[in-house]
């Protein structure tokens, strides 16, 4: 039978395409192998895990003894800190205590006079304002209770000697008072402030209680 040169010639051409499709194939897949080698190689090498535990280890020491030395000098520093706000407390309540200005004095009988700027009205149950000298009224109780704010003594715990006229009688009044069981007497001063009361202008304190 003879040979069919036509038939052979086609096939050897596509098996020689195929083997060269199937070496190209293989050679990129061995390619990208190799790639995919060489990547994880650098990511799981690269970086050995012993050095950053021992950096970490390290770290943690150093952020222990900063913490450590922080802590210290807190607790150094706060016997200090305690002294000053301690000072700071005292100055606040000197302050809100006496919040007075002392002024010594060339009149006779008196020791010094004393004034404060903070100083308020008492309050009054009047309408308007009824001046009254008269012990027990409602206007000499309010002048009491402005002369004992003056003088930072309970009205109940507090003595007066003597309620005059200021220059105004009807708006200013002057008190002579002690508080019980202490041996200092004052002069208050006092003016009448409309819709709000009696309130301290002045204080002296007396040498001597000259209204016994």
């Amino acid at each position: 039978m003879p040979i069919d040169y036509n038939q052979s010639g086609p096939r050897s051409e596509k098996r020689a395409k195929r083997r060269k499709t199937n070496i190209i194939l293989n050679s990129l897949i061995a390619i990208v192998i190799i790639l995919i080698l060489l990547v994880g190689k650098n990511i799981f090498f690269s970086n050995p895990k012993s050095e950053p535990k021992q950096t970490s280890g390290q770290e943690i020491e150093n952020k222990e003894e900063k913490s450590k030395g922080n802590e210290e000098k807190a607790v150094d520093e706060d016997p200090k800190e305690q002294s000053d706000k301690g000072e700071q407390l005292n100055n606040e309540e000197e302050t809100n205590n006496s919040g007075n200005i002392e002024q010594e004095s060339n009149e006779p009988n008196v020791e010094k006079v004393i004034v404060n700027p903070d100083w308020k009205p008492v309050g009054t149950v009047q309408t308007g304002h009824q001046p009254s000298y008269e012990m027990g009224s409602v206007d000499w109780e309010e002048k009491e209770k402005a002369a004992a704010y003056a003088i930072d003594a309970p009205v109940e715990n507090m003595t007066t000697w003597w309620l005059r006229r200021g220059e105004d009688p009807e708006n200013q009044s002057i008190l002579t008072v002690s508080a019980n069981g202490s041996s200092d007497t004052y002069e208050v001063y006092i003016e009448w402030v409309d819709g709000e009361g009696w309130k301290p202008t002045e204080v002296k304190k007396l040498i001597e209680n000259d209204r016994k």
